[in-house]
């Protein structure tokens, strides 16, 4: 019986289920090693959506920094006139002057936030009221807007490009 089960160990056939057998356990963990170590989509959904949350919050209360960390060093913000803000100084700039010239009472309403291994992107409406603050005036705003965001290597996800259309407020 024990030579039976030597030649069935070492029979050609035999040989051959047991490579496809270790074959199959080798690709179901990758695949399951592949699976575990991707961000799961929802988690980063929500994450982005806090992201958000925050900026909105952040440009409310006027907290400079809060909102710069977001931005990539070569972020992109489009503005509704059209002219391009690109780097973090220009960033730095375009915020002080805003949150030095406005209040900001903003909602983002998020129609589609998708995303991908590295990017992803967050595309909404928005509306508010800005008040001025030199004189009081409060105007309406609405528009779009899109958030592309790039997954850093630190786990992080920032701003690259960051697109606003509607019109732009008074003295803009």
């Amino acid at each position: 019986m024990s030579d039976r089960s030597t030649t069935l160990a070492t029979s050609p056939i035999t040989l051959r289920k047991s490579w496809g057998a270790v074959a199959f356990l080798a690709a179901a963990t990758v695949a399951l090693t592949s699976a575990q170590s991707a961000p799961p989509q929802a988690s980063t959904i929500v994450t982005l959506a806090k992201i958000r949350q925050a900026w909105v919050e952040d440009l409310r209360y006027k907290k400079l920094e809060p909102i710069l960390k977001v931005y990539a060093a070569d972020a992109v913000f489009l503005q509704p006139s059209g002219g391009r803000i690109t780097g973090s100084a220009a960033l730095r700039s375009l915020f002080q002057t805003i949150m030095a010239s406005f209040d900001s009472d903003l909602a983002l309403h998020s129609q589609n936030l998708e995303t991908s291994d590295e990017l992803a992107y967050d595309s909404g409406d928005f509306e508010g009221t800005l008040t001025t603050i030199a004189t009081g005036a409060k105007s309406t705003a609405k528009g779009s807007y899109v958030i592309i965001y790039r997954h850093q290597p630190s786990g992080d996800w920032l701003i690259v490009q960051h697109p606003w259309t509607g019109s732009p407020p008074p003295g803009a």
